[in-house]
């Protein structure tokens, strides 16, 4: 396709050779990162997935209300919409390409299997198909598309292209997997959905190749975030595109500077876990009370501390209690508790899930 088709052309600058030097030296210590959590890996990882699921929907505006994000991904509450079903589905999603990131193969039924998965039942049957041919636009100068008869077939083609390139190894694998991104948004290949299906694309590729800051850092976190440079870059890397003239290497920076922001979110979040498991982890619950809205519940507790032990978070509690900081309201494992102290600003689901470890 365009964009790889042409990347043999590509000279890559020196602050992007600096990005990539910061990098690697985080990437050459995944292993040990990974072996440092590794009994609450999983723990740790399914809350990296819950944090995506909820900010990949943002990103698309899926209209739901903080507590319905929170019964859908974390109590896995049944889907009552077709904006919660995504939702739900989205999670999912998550959790396969984070289980599957070793053995993950890219082919076009994967891909289609993928929007057939998020989608069905949420759109129509005809808009999860693969789109067909333009006839008479840009014929004249997209000759490149000129030569497919159908986008499966174009789709086929930009895949059988990125793993050539990844096989040859002369470019690194994140600029690789940029200008797939912006290929596979400019071809199109299915009647809806193809920016949604192209962005997921573009995390779970960047999981494959080695960014596995992605297992304990939100990547779509750092996206929602910037949500205007982003759509800026990819614009601007899709600016003619069809002239096969596109420049992806903005986008590309902006990619690696979020990738290396995880790292070093990772190496922070690997910090508090190793002090945590030193020290009294019952100090850190109560960092967090102080900042959770005037009543709480014990999952509030779980999500800011997945690795911690529910014997753990029900002494703090007690603990609290006795020292009159807090009072239950009501009894059983749904409970809420209420601070007898002055509280801090109510924080919303979303704020919620960035809380320290």
């Amino acid at each position: 396709m365009h964009c790889l088709n042409h990347i043999e052309h590509a000279k890559i600058p020196n602050d992007i050779v600096k990005l990539y030097l910061q990098i690697y030296p985080y990437i050459g210590r995944n292993h040990e990162m990974m072996h440092t959590v590794q009994t609450d890996k999983e723990a740790l990882i399914e809350h990296t997935i819950k944090q995506d699921a909820f900010y990949f929907s943002q990103l698309f505006k899926a209209p739901l209300s903080d507590s319905r994000y929170r019964q859908l991904l974390t109590k896995d509450a049944q889907p009552k919409n077709k904006d919660e079903l995504l939702v739900a589905r989205l999670k999912q999603a998550f959790l396969k390409m984070h289980h599957d990131a070793d053995t993950f193969e890219l082919i076009h039924n994967e891909v289609y299997d993928l929007l057939r998965f998020l989608f069905q039942h949420i759109d129509t049957d005809q808009s999860l198909q693969f789109s067909k041919m333009e006839k008479n636009k840009r014929r004249n100068i997209d000759l490149m598309a000129s030569s497919y008869t159908s986008k499966r077939e174009m789709l086929i083609d930009l895949i059988n292209r990125y793993e050539t390139l990844i096989k040859k190894q002369t470019f690194e694998s994140g600029f690789i997997i940029a200008n797939f991104y912006i290929d596979f948004i400019n071809i199109k290949p299915f009647v809806k959905h193809n920016e949604t299906i192209g962005l997921l694309l573009l995390y779970l590729l960047q999981l494959v190749q080695g960014y596995r800051c992605y297992h304990l850092s939100s990547f779509f976190e750092k996206i929602h975030k910037q949500k205007v440079v982003f759509l800026k870059h990819q614009k601007d890397a899709s600016h003619n595109w069809h002239e096969g003239l596109s420049n992806t290497m903005n986008l590309h920076r902006f990619l690696l500077e979020i990738t290396l922001e995880c790292y070093k979110d990772v190496s922070e979040t690997i910090r508090n876990y190793t002090f945590d498991h030193q020290f009294n982890k019952s100090d850190y619950i109560e960092n967090t009370i102080n900042r959770l809205d005037e009543v709480f519940t014990k999952e509030d507790i779980r999500e800011a501390h997945p690795t911690v032990s529910d014997s753990t978070i029900n002494r703090t509690l007690k603990r609290m209690r006795e020292e009159n900081k807090i009072r239950p309201l009501g009894k059983g494992r749904s409970a809420k508790w209420m601070k007898l102290y002055k509280s801090s600003k109510k924080r919303s689901f979303q704020e919620q899930l960035t809380l320290k470890l």
